[in-house]
């Protein structure tokens, strides 16, 4: 199974957050739920973009750049969705 088979989870940003609450605890049994729950609309945003290669490194970029600064930095201040989007659009634009 691929990134692309996976259906879009409807997900609210409590449950998210308080995932990478948890994975900011060391949790990395939450940190894969919010990976299998945010990472399929992550990817689609960055295939609006690249190419299905290139997204796929960028997600994963994307992601170990989450989970290093989630358990070095606590939970970020603003909500997970957004906060994701705003790393997934640095990552696009090059500046990640």
């Amino acid at each position: 199974m691929t990134i692309t088979d996976m259906a879009e989870a409807r997900v609210d940003d409590a449950d998210v957050t308080a995932l990478l609450a948890r994975a900011a605890a060391g949790d990395r049994d939450a940190f894969g739920s919010f990976y299998d729950q945010t990472a399929p609309r992550i990817y689609a945003m960055l295939l609006r973009v690249h190419d299905p290669r290139r997204s796929e490194s960028l997600l994963e970029e994307i992601y170990v750049e989450a989970w290093e600064r989630t358990t070095s930095r606590g939970v970020p201040p603003c909500p997970a969705w957004e906060w994701l989007a705003l790393m997934a659009r640095r990552h696009v634009s090059g500046r990640g």
